[in-house]
């Protein structure tokens, strides 16, 4: 059986303190120490914590062992990294002790350690009405004084890195937006310039009920991308940006993160860039009403179909892929699944352009109305948690088009072979 090293410690314990206490009065002890070493870490945490909110390097150093030299190191790196970080809130929340097995450390023997997994939340002034949440792996020690003090945070695999971990973080904020990044500040520039235009864009299709600001992460590379993301970004090879969040009304305040993807961004023109900005946007703005039972095709279709709003781009333009293998007889008769649209699909590009002609067919039959109609009907349609995925979609396309979801993909399909000819 697999025990934690605190179950070893206490284990051993037993047998010493065995015919001195009952049973229950040890299991009490227990207890009480474990109580005794999370308040304890939590004192650290939140020293950390005012320490990073007040730019104290003195004050963060003091929450780390002595002999730990390159964490202080690292602890002074990152208040320089955030030193044009707008932070409103920062704060640390005990998780678990005994979160990871701790490795063996020289020199430490018969040396109390905690291995623990925390919660950092966030805020950065004027763009999170609710905190960003990320998960950390920290070792404490006890110090020869008897204090519990942070002495690595790299016992454990894992943890959400942030961009602040990576290096320097330059700000440019906008009207509607606030971009951080690790390129230069032209690049970031133009993100800001582009992500001011893509907000009052996206307002005009899909309200003004959101946040109407957005948060973009500009990493250097890809490498850097895919730490952000927590994923291999050998997966995003055709993905010039990324949103990620929560799904769901719960989320409705909260301002998801738009991640850039530098080597897939840098090879668009400027069509390209405004369309992928704004089609990440329509994301960030549809976030409340995006359920877990919202099909793929609807809220990329949704967000391609904003994005390509008055560009003056025809069909042939926006699906190039897909009139190519419409012309070659390969018609699909069933609307893309959702691992359609993962990173590493083969045909990723007709994903997307099968999911904007189905967003086309509800405009140019009942009105761009009718297409926000549906996105917010299937969210309420799947809400009670007793219907399928499918059987909120057809009662939604029934309630706001007309027609079933059987009679809806008929009409799809007759689009494309029509585009074909």
């Amino acid at each position: 059986m697999a025990v934690g090293r605190r179950a070893v410690l206490a284990a051993g314990a037993a047998a010493l303190v065995a015919g001195a206490l009952g049973g229950e009065e040890w299991h009490d002890r227990q207890h009480a120490d474990a109580a005794s070493d999370a308040a304890a870490v939590q004192a650290v945490l939140d020293r950390r914590a005012a320490a990073i909110r007040g730019r104290d390097q003195a004050a963060l150093a003091a929450t780390v062992l002595p002999t730990a030299q390159s964490l202080r190191d690292s602890g002074a790196a990152m208040l320089g990294n955030l030193a044009q970080v707008p932070i409103g809130t920062w704060a640390y929340q005990l998780k678990a002790l005994d979160a990871y097995p701790l490795p063996a450390a020289l020199g430490t023997a018969g040396t109390a350690r905690l291995a623990a997994r925390v919660e950092l939340s966030y805020r950065l002034s004027g763009f999170d009405s609710q905190p960003v949440t990320a998960t950390q792996y920290l070792t404490f020690t006890r110090s020869g004084g008897g204090d519990w003090l942070l002495s690595s945070d790299s016992d454990h695999a894992g943890g959400d890195v942030q961009p602040w971990d990576l290096g320097p973080v330059t700000v440019v904020q906008g009207r509607h937006c606030l971009v951080l990044g690790l390129r230069g500040q032209s690049t970031l520039q133009q993100l800001a310039d582009e992500a001011d235009r893509a907000v009052p864009a996206v307002s005009t299709v899909w309200g003004t009920g959101w946040g109407q600001r957005t948060v973009l992460l500009a990493p250097f590379g890809p490498d850097q991308f895919g730490r952000l993301l927590g994923a291999d970004p050998a997966g995003y090879t055709a993905i010039a940006a990324v949103t990620t969040g929560e799904l769901g009304a719960a989320e409705a305040g909260r301002t998801e993160r738009i991640t850039v993807n530098p080597p897939v961004w840098d090879t668009l023109n400027a069509l390209g860039r405004r369309v992928v900005i704004t089609h990440e946007t329509t994301h960030v703005a549809t976030r409340a009403i995006t359920e877990q039972w919202t099909p793929r095709w609807l809220a990329e279709g949704a967000a391609n179909w904003t994005g390509y709003l008055g560009t003056g781009r025809t069909p042939a333009q926006i699906a190039p892929e897909l009139l190519a293998d419409l012309r070659a007889g390969r018609i699909p008769d069933r609307l893309p699944a959702d691992s359609a649209f993962d990173g590493s699909a083969a045909d990723l590009p007709q994903a997307y352009e099968q999911a904007w002609f189905a967003c086309r067919g509800i405009v140019r039959r009942h009105g761009q109305s009718a297409l926000v109609a549906l996105y917010g009907a299937v969210a309420a349609a799947g809400s009670g948690g007793s219907t399928g995925p499918d059987a909120a979609l057809d009662a939604a396309l029934r309630r706001t088009a007309g027609v079933g979801l059987s009679a809806f993909t008929a009409q799809w399909v007759a689009d494309l072979r029509q585009a074909a000819t």
